[in-house]
């Protein structure tokens, strides 16, 4: 018997199922939003420093756009800053999820009026608020937002993200029936290959090698002279992406799976992982490739501290032992979440090379990466923690002269192509530093072009420390120059001007070094709210009915983080 055709179409559209052990709730949650979802990211896209946890759901390329609750629930916990999610609103669900809905224009109803008083007590924009399942209580489908362009947002959208409860594991938002239209296979931009060790070779040379596959007629090859010949440990990376039936973003893959001889040595998936370890993302890809070429290519084998979750089936750490003389196949399966594939096949050739040496043994010392690591001189300090590197190091340090506008030399540490999980310490020692400059001292990162980036750091006992989570090129510094501020508008002088139709008030600000840490504001005195929008260095009131017509005067101070600060005080008329 013909198979209505309703049930063909819902078998169509149902996501493929990979290898998830655990058993998501299929129909407990609605659309955050009532149009059709494309994404603009989706999870596990590679982001800097963490992967991303959620999906970005397209608006338009505009803000406004009415968001849902997902499901009965409370708020849980409210959060505005000025950066990362902006406003972002969290609602726990009675099925043990959590749903996250960040970059958030304005809050509705309730919501904002609750928001709007914490903020008030506290005096502050920027709130991280927990609440009791008492507080405020939210209905399926009940509108909470309007959605924006707040925080770290490039652009308008909503981030939208589902959580367990109890652990604050973000999970991917696919897994709980949402459905996206995807008949899109991935795509495979280049295929990288390394050599683990000083004696394993790659066509001759210990130096990694990348191809670029050609794409014709939905399949990938490669041209004959991209022959590759190995010996010993080798390592295979892949770049790829993966794109939707609407949409070009070049979005996240869901699995990766690298086959030698028809055998699987290594296998992952973005079903979840810890925020903890979304730092992690540093040692998953090549990073030094990332740092020197923009590129984004997967390693396919583990690096010694690697605590990522993603990973399901890993042979000998990915590594591929090539010490024969025989051609070995290469295969990469690569899929999206609905399961649409995409397949590559590389033929290497195993050849020993008699000629080969021993590589001597480098005399530099080795920095295990599982253990403390300290290095120190008369004039450098330097102290990496155990499990901030991922892999052992050889440690290198290098002094060059001064440049403008410092106060030291200029100490190499490492390289930026170096990438690390937790923060190292760094001292400096100040011996050109006046005593009158000690508060505003500081360390800055030097970058090749000669720009200087604000690393903080405290003068003590004789030496400037900070900590940074990345190495390269410091030096110490001062910020003895207070923050600019200017009014958005024009001020004629010795003339009031007359802001009765103006929705906001506006301040231009911005900061030489060490960035804006604070901002205050009052009308006549009294404290008001103020948004800050650091992509557009603006400080902004938006007019309420607490202030009547008449002549007020605003007030506000802003302070950098070394406490330098500036006063602006005008008279207008509304």
């Amino acid at each position: 018997m013909q198979k209505p055709l309703f049930l063909i179409i819902i078998i169509f559209l149902l996501p493929f199922r990979l290898s998830s052990q655990t058993i998501y709730p299929q129909n407990d949650f609605r659309s955050p939003v009532d149009s059709t979802l494309i994404l603009a990211g989706n999870y596990g896209e590679i982001r800097p420093n963490h992967f991303h946890a959620g999906f970005d759901i397209k608006t338009n390329n505009k803000e406004g756009m009415p968001v849902y609750a997902i499901a009965d629930g409370y708020i849980s916990r409210i959060k505005i800053s000025a950066f990362g999610y902006g406003k972002a609103i969290y609602i726990t669900h009675k099925n043990g999820y959590t749903s996250v809905y960040g970059h958030l224009k304005c809050f509705e109803g309730a919501i904002q009026s609750l928001t709007a008083n914490i903020q008030s007590f506290e005096q502050s924009y920027e709130i991280d608020t927990i609440f009791s399942p008492s507080v405020l209580q939210i209905k399926k489908s009940e509108l909470i937002g309007l959605s924006g362009n707040t925080g770290g947002s490039q652009g308008p959208h909503l981030h939208f993200e589902i959580r367990d409860s109890k652990t604050e594991m973000p999970i991917n938002p696919y897994f709980f029936g949402f459905i996206i239209a995807d008949t899109v296979k991935p795509r495979i931009s280049q295929i990288a290959i390394y050599p683990i060790g000083k004696n394993a070779v790659i066509n001759g040379k210990n130096e990694s090698k990348k191809i670029a596959p050609i794409y014709k007629k939905g399949k990938y090859t490669f041209l004959k002279t991209d022959t590759i010949s190995v010996y010993g440990d080798i390592g295979i990376g892949i770049e790829c992406y993966d794109t939707e039936t609407n949409s070009t973003n070049k979005n996240s893959v869901f699995s990766v799976e690298l086959q030698s001889g028809g055998k699987r040595i290594y296998y992952h998936e973005m079903e979840k992982f810890t925020f903890e370890n979304a730092r992690y993302v540093n040692a998953h890809i090549d990073y030094e490739s990332k740092q020197k070429h923009g590129t984004q290519i997967q390693k396919c084998f583990l690096s010694k501290n690697n605590k990522l979750g993603i990973y399901k089936d890993v042979v000998n750490k990915g590594v591929l032992n090539l010490s024969d003389d025989s051609t070995h196949w290469i295969k990469y399966i690569v899929k999206d979440y609905y399961g649409n594939t995409t397949e590559l096949m590389l033929k290497v050739k195993s050849v020993p090379f008699k000629t080969a040496k021993e590589v001597e043994e480098n005399k530099q010392k080795t920095y295990d990466c599982f253990i403390e690591n300290k290095y120190n001189s008369e004039e450098l300090n330097v102290t990496i923690p155990a499990y901030a590197l991922y892999d052992d190091v050889v440690f290198t340090t290098k002094k060059a002269g001064s440049v403008a506008g410092t106060f030291s030399p200029l100490y190499q540490i490492m390289n930026t192509e170096t990438a690390l999980q937790k923060a190292v310490s760094i001292s400096i020692r100040a011996i050109r530093l006046a005593d009158s400059l000690q508060n505003k001292a500081c360390i800055v990162s030097v970058n090749d072009k000669g720009k200087k980036t604000y690393e903080g750091g405290i003068y003590k006992d004789g030496w400037v420390n900070t900590e940074s989570k990345t190495f390269g090129s410091f030096a110490i510094s001062i910020d003895t120059i207070a923050p600019k501020i200017k009014p958005a508008f024009k001020i004629i002088k010795d003339k009031i001007p007359n802001i009765g139709k103006s929705k906001t008030i506006g301040i231009l600000v911005s900061d030489n070094l060490s960035g804006i840490k604070k901002y205050r504001a009052t009308i006549d005195g009294k404290w008001v709210l103020c948004e800050y929008e650091f992509k557009k260095n603006l400080v902004f009131y938006t007019f309420d009915d607490t202030i009547i017509p008449g002549i007020h005067q605003f007030k506000i101070e802003v302070c950098d983080d070394k406490e330098n600060s500036s006063t602006l005080i005008f008279i207008f008329k509304r």
